[in-house]
């Protein structure tokens, strides 16, 4: 491999770098510590276990461009953020350094104007991508503990969360937020044939059905014993179910292979409209 000159530090993990001081040959490099205590100038060192790295497009020329903008200080703490989410999650597309470095100093940007931040899909979104949810809470309480003024809301965690699923998986961020969508129409559908609050626990609602979702797709569906009797006993929940995981599966009537997974979530659903009629009670 050729001699690779460092062109800018992003972060303790990731620099810009190229064979020689043009922008010819760009390319961001990521691997454990490659930035730490680095500058321009400095030879990439050899070795130090595996790195990944992505030749730069015009598109991220063009965000890196952008960057250059923000203070050098915010951009070490938004760097160190993402530094933050690789080492929870593991291996993440080299771009992540640029790309949701630039969403991140919107955010900043936006909250350091006063602005709120909002999110109406947070609770499917953590629902559908759950480890990089916790994942971008941890960027956001980084960037909250390290940056003054600046206090950004859950609701951004729901947006890192799907760039951060983007660059772990090398999709986009539309197909999770497809998915989220999807689970969050779903989930206003069973309150209103359910008639329970909007707002009702919704966290494990959404949970359960964002796995029925995953089950469906990859078509490893459960057989209930109980189902006869589950529709038997609870004939309006199952006929909820059975609707819903309809509604999921993009089918126009329930598969019959569908049947046991019905008969599991009419009895989540039964529980979870007891829990939420003691709420109200108090």
């Amino acid at each position: 491999m050729p001699e690779l000159i460092i062109r800018r530090v992003l972060s303790n993990n990731a620099v810009l770098a190229a064979e020689n001081c043009s922008e010819a040959g760009e390319r961001i490099l990521v691997g454990k510590g490659i930035g730490f205590s680095k500058k321009p100038g400095d030879y990439v060192e050899h070795g130090g276990g595996s790195r990944e790295y992505v030749e730069l497009s015009e598109q991220h020329r063009a965000l890196l461009e952008g960057l250059s903008s923000i203070d050098g200080a915010t951009f070490h703490v938004i760097s160190a953020s993402i530094d933050v989410a690789s080492d929870v999650l593991g291996k993440l597309h080299p771009s992540v350094y640029l790309i949701l470095a630039e969403h991140l100093s919107f955010a900043v940007q936006r909250v350091g104007r006063g602005e709120t931040i909002r999110n109406s899909l947070v609770v499917e979104i953590k629902a559908v991508v759950p480890e990089e949810f916790s994942a971008a809470e941890l960027v956001v309480n980084y960037l909250n503990t390290h940056l003054d003024s600046i206090v950004l809301p859950i609701d951004e965690a729901a947006f890192i969360a799907l760039h951060l699923h983007a660059a772990r998986t090398g999709g986009t961020v539309k197909q999770p937020l497809a998915v989220a969508n999807a689970i969050g129409q779903v989930t206003a559908k069973a309150h209103r044939l359910l008639r329970t609050p909007a707002e009702a626990g919704n966290d494990a609602l959404s949970m359960e059905l964002a796995l029925a979702y995953q089950r469906l797709q990859r078509k490893q569906l459960r057989h209930n014993v109980l189902l006869a009797s589950v529709e038997k006993l609870l004939p309006h929940e199952y006929a909820v179910a059975a609707e819903l995981l309809t509604d999921l599966s993009g089918e126009p009537q329930l598969p019959l292979s569908a049947r046991g997974e019905a008969a599991f979530l009419a009895v989540f659903l039964h529980g979870w409209t007891q829990e939420n009629v003691n709420k109200e009670k108090g």
